[in-house]
């Protein structure tokens, strides 16, 4: 009679060990908000919400709205990660940085659409509470906001939306108001949500001819 140990066969369970590790293309595409056509439609209804009005101009990380990806790739340097999948939209591209702000770890993920920058997002990782308010109130000092511990949205006069939420893991939205590029989207959403019904409708009637 006989008994495994580990030192026998210290492969075995390393092995088990990696099974459980993150990869890192897990890491990135897990956190990217803009895969489904109900993530869009979330962020393009921002500008129904209360929101603060700022005359400051906004902009994400140094990043105006409606940039390239190559200058957006000029201004940042090359990303931590791009995601290759095939998104939401026919002309979605998403790419991320991680950074430090703070001594807060965070993770930028910059949305391009027909290769214009529209739609940002910081999340705030790490373990200390007072630091990540402390990046809320950094904002809002930003944009001259001064009602204290604000965690709701931003409005500049260009349309442009902020929005800061205080969630399990805090993360502050940055959205293009522009009318056109906003326009864009919602024709493309309802495009292919109006297919996406077609398809139920024929398939419905194709069960009911079953039955």
């Amino acid at each position: 009679m006989w008994t495994l140990s580990i030192p026998d066969f210290p492969w075995l369970f390393g092995k088990k060990r990696r099974l459980y590790n993150q990869s890192r293309t897990d890491f990135y595409e897990g956190r990217n908000s803009l895969t489904t056509h109900t993530s869009l439609n979330a962020i393009l209804n921002f500008n129904q919400l209360d929101s603060i009005s700022t005359h400051k101009p906004i902009q994400f990380y140094g990043l105006q709205f409606g940039q390239s990806f190559k200058e957006t790739i000029k201004k940042l340097g090359k990303p931590n990660f791009i995601d290759k999948r095939r998104l939401a939209l026919k002309h979605q591209k998403t790419i991320f940085y991680r950074l430090t702000i703070k001594e807060v770890k965070c993770v930028l993920q910059i949305h391009f659409y027909k290769d214009k920058f529209f739609y940002g997002k910081m999340e705030l990782r790490g373990s200390n509470p007072t630091a990540k308010r402390d990046i809320g109130l950094l904002v809002c000092q930003k944009y001259g906001i001064t009602e204290e511990n604000w965690t709701g949205s931003i409005l500049d006069p260009s349309g442009n939306l902020i929005m800061i939420k205080e969630n399990i893991v805090p993360n502050i939205c940055y959205i293009t108001g522009d009318k056109q590029m906003v326009s864009e989207l919602r024709n493309d959403l309802n495009a292919i949500e109006g297919i996406q019904k077609h398809k139920q409708v024929g398939q419905t009637e194709i069960l009911l001819d079953m039955v």
